[in-house]
C-alpha cells in the first residue's frame, strides 16, 4: 500500500514478510515502490521454492536474519550481473558507433554547425 503525505513529496510502502511490517518512507514514485515490493516477494518465493526442492522441507529451520540476510545476497547478485550486463551493451554501442563514425568522410562532417544552421529555412 502506497500513499502520498501532505506535500505529495514522500510516499510510504509497507512491507510484509514473516509476520513482520515493515514501512519505508522515500520520495519514489508509487509504481517504482510496488515494483520494488514486488521483486522481493518473488525473491523470497524463489528463494522458498528452492529450498523445498533441494532439501524437501520449508525454510523455517534458518533464522528470520539468515533467511533475510540471503534473499539480499540474492538480490545483490542479480543487481552485480545486470550492472555487468549494461556495462557490456554500453561498450559495444560505443564500439559500433566509433566504428560507424571512422567510416563517416571527414568531408562529410562540417567544422562550423553554426553558419549551417543560419541557413535554414526560419520554422513556421
Amino acid at each position: 500500500m502506497t500513499k502520498l503525505d501532505a506535500d505529495n513529496n514522500l510516499r510510504e510502502l509497507y512491507f510484509e514478510f514473516q509476520d513482520r511490517v515493515l514501512k519505508v518512507a522515500c520520495q519514489v514514485p508509487p509504481q517504482d515502490l510496488d515494483a520494488a515490493k514486488e521483486v522481493l516477494d518473488k525473491t523470497f518465493q524463489d528463494m522458498e521454492m528452492e529450498y523445498e526442492l533441494r532439501w524437501k522441507s520449508s525454510p523455517s529451520a534458518l533464522g528470520t536474519s539468515t533467511w533475510l540476510l540471503m534473499g539480499a545476497i540474492n538480490l545483490a547478485h542479480r543487481v552485480v550481473c545486470l550492472e555487468r550486463e549494461a556495462t557490456l551493451q554500453t561498450r559495444d554501442l560505443e564500439e559500433k558507433l566509433s566504428k560507424l563514425l571512422d567510416d563517416v568522410p571527414d568531408d562529410a562532417i562540417p567544422n562550423d554547425t553554426t553558419s549551417d544552421f543560419s541557413r535554414l529555412p526560419p520554422m513556421e
